[in-house]
């Protein structure tokens, strides 16, 4: 059960949240200001809101009730006249006395948010009220309410700004406002925070492709910069690594073909009998195999990678292995141009193609080009390899001896250059099944 909750929980992250730095650095910012802006509405800006607004209507409630009690309080004449004067002058409301009517009753509109507290305010006064909104040709907005007293009929003109207070408006976007321009303030110092960790990421990336990342320096924040410098430190000694291979290598190489130079001079003086020719092959065998490991392990004297024409290298590597009763097409799906060590990809595809030669009368080259990666396909309708050996044939000196022996299958060291290329270039190589009945090799790299 823990387990199944938290695959769920682990799909639903994987499905929902982004999956880059900055977009959930973005995010790690975003939801605490949305959080505070909702809570704040929820339980500030509203009750505030509430507050002041009943406040406003209670103060044109009382102010409506005593103009009417003091209208009242007076009969026609002169003393009246002088009170709707005075009320006029001292008040604030725009309010006009008529005759009554009988049986009225009250009939409002529908409640929204500028009379919620209004309504229930007017309501308090004690008498039938109607109220209707001004037309939409008048300069300024309210509502006209008129109540039914059993003595008078009143009609009050109440601008929205009496009884509704749009500082809340304003107050929430001001807010609105600062927050977006504080997060985008903070956005930009996050984007600058993480621009380094993506170049480190980048160098390393680079680095594992074989290209150049001499340029590289630390930047950024102590921790990346840490990291930074252990990368650096990394490379060199990679560096210093390969170097020392092929000084060493070098040495081995001096070594070994002095004296297999002297054993194939002291041979052919030996003349030709049947014991110098067995070891005079066991001394070119010797030298084969010398030749094929150098060629495996020597890497200091690679050209850096640059811009290649992929379909046209791949073309000039498989032109010269045409021969007569062998069938080799090149396909390409579309035009590709990528960062590539030329000399190596054309010695891995070499390799490739000259192999299913030897056991194959049909081969066939592709270029698949992708949204992400490109991959370059070479099957042939040869016997194949058997599944549970295709990881052993990578290993370095490995051969099946049912179908590669000494004669025909070199040093057994044709694939494991293969790979080794590929994973230069930050690839990967796989051997399938061929609908040719043959083999299927797979080289995919990132574009």
């Amino acid at each position: 059960m823990k387990s199944s909750f938290k695959s769920f929980f682990r799909s639903l992250h994987h499905r929902f949240l982004p999956t880059k730095l900055w977009s959930r650095s973005l995010l790690i910012m975003l939801t605490p200001v949305i959080l505070i802006q909702t809570v704040g509405g929820i339980y500030f800006y509203d009750n505030h809101w509430q507050s002041v607004g009943r406040r406003l209507a209670l103060g044109i409630a009382s102010e409506i009730k005593s103009a009417i009690a003091l209208y009242e309080a007076f009969p026609e004449g002169p003393d009246r006249d002088l009170v709707l004067r005075t009320l006029q002058h001292n008040l604030r409301l725009n309010i006009s006395f008529s005759a009554p009517v009988e049986d009225a009753k009250s009939r409002k509109i529908k409640s929204f948010i500028r009379t919620a507290e209004l309504i229930p305010a007017l309501e308090g006064i004690g008498f039938p009220f109607e109220i209707r909104p001004t037309e939409k040709n008048e300069e300024t907005k309210g509502l006209y309410v008129t109540f039914y007293t059993p003595k008078t009929t009143a009609e009050v003109y109440l601008p929205y700004k009496f009884f509704f207070s749009s500082t809340t408006y304003v107050f929430a976007l001001w807010v609105s406002v600062l927050s977006l321009l504080l997060f985008g303030i903070a956005a930009v110092f996050m984007r600058n925070q993480i621009r380094p960790v993506l170049h480190l990421a980048e160098a390393a990336e680079n680095f594992g492709l074989g290209r150049d990342v001499d340029k590289f320096k630390p930047e950024g924040a102590a921790e990346v910069r840490k990291a930074a410098l252990s990368f650096m430190k990394m490379r060199d000694r990679i560096r210093r690594h390969i170097e020392e291979r092929t000084r060493m290598l070098a040495g081995v190489s001096h070594d070994l073909r002095t004296p297999l130079t002297r054993m194939r001079l002291q041979l052919s003086m030996m003349g030709e009998t049947p014991e110098a020719a067995e070891l005079l092959n066991d001394v070119i065998e010797m030298e084969h195999m010398v030749n094929g490991y150098l060629d495996f392990i020597r890497g200091n004297d690679r050209k850096p990678a640059e811009q290649t024409n992929i379909p046209r290298l791949i073309a000039d590597a498989i032109e010269p292995l045409r021969k007569e009763g062998v069938s080799l097409n090149f396909t390409a799906t579309e035009p590709l141009i990528m960062n590539v060590r030329a000399n190596d990809l054309k010695r891995c595809v070499w390799n490739l193609v000259s192999n299913a030669q030897r056991y194959a009368s049909i081969v066939n080259v592709a270029l698949n080009v992708g949204k992400d990666r490109a991959e370059i396909v070479v099957e042939d309708n040869g016997p194949g390899i058997p599944a549970d050996k295709r990881e052993d044939v990578f290993k370095a000196f490995y051969r099946l001896d049912e179908s590669r022996n000494s004669e025909t299958g070199g040093t057994g060291l044709g694939l494991t250059i293969t790979r080794d290329i590929v994973m230069a270039h930050g690839g990967k190589i796989t051997l399938e099944d061929s609908e040719l009945g043959g083999l299927k090799a797979v080289l995919s790299f990132p574009k």
